[in-house]
């Protein structure tokens, strides 16, 4: 009889075991990539930007952590009343976001393409950005930013099974509440720019349990 207990609670331990998983909670990346221009400005161009990021994971598919961004925002125009007809404003911006892991929600046990997609997220944050619109009559302004991302990222365990390494795409639209984005803040026109990027991110920190197993 002793026998039989030991080993049900060493198969529970066993079973127990195998259905959680540890992560790292603190995560730092940072990458490079393109911004769009959408606004009074009609013709769209793109402008070169970097970026880091700073996260806290709750759990393996939930996170939360802010971003700063600097580059430029180009634009162009062929109205000779809007001044300068060539937008150029290099910002600088920092944003906070929270992130929800397609991981969450699915069973990506079922197969491979559902544990493929399980690093797919999207998120949504808010954030200020400093202006700094060359030719404008005030170049340097402040606005009040959302941005929305929708991104992935796929990791690679370390020498000890846990997810360490990783590599992002993301895209984010990321929306004026000001109008300065293009140096014309008296316009009704609401200033929109998206910025395409690639980057690594590296986990690390105090360890989390999760009840999903993560491969």
């Amino acid at each position: 009889m002793k026998t039989t207990v030991i080993s049900f609670l060493a198969l529970l331990l066993c079973l127990t075991a195998t259905a959680q998983s540890n992560f790292y909670k603190l995560s730092l990346g940072g990458g490079a990539g393109l911004t769009q221009s959408f606004t009074d400005y009609e013709k769209s161009k793109f402008g070169k930007t970097i970026y880091g990021v700073g996260e806290f994971f709750f759990t393996p598919f939930i996170s939360l952590g802010g971003e700063g961004q600097i580059g430029r925002i180009k634009g162009e125009t062929r109205d000779v009343d809007l001044k300068p007809t060539q937008l150029l404003n290099s910002y600088k911006s920092f944003t906070i976001n929270s992130k929800l892991y397609l991981g969450a929600l699915i069973d990506y046990k079922r197969n491979g393409f559902s544990n493929t997609i399980k690093g797919l997220y999207f998120g949504a944050g808010l954030g200020g950005v400093l202006n700094n619109v060359r030719g404008a009559e005030q170049p340097r302004t402040k606005d009040l930013i959302i941005p929305l991302n929708l991104g992935y990222t796929y990791y690679f365990p370390d020498r000890s099974g846990y997810y360490r390494y990783g590599i992002n795409a993301n895209y984010q639209n990321t929306i004026s509440l000001d109008g300065g984005i293009d140096g014309n803040e008296k316009t009704s026109h609401t200033d929109v720019y998206t910025y395409f990027s690639i980057g690594i991110r590296y986990q690390f920190g105090p360890m989390g349990l999760s009840r999903k197993t993560l491969f």
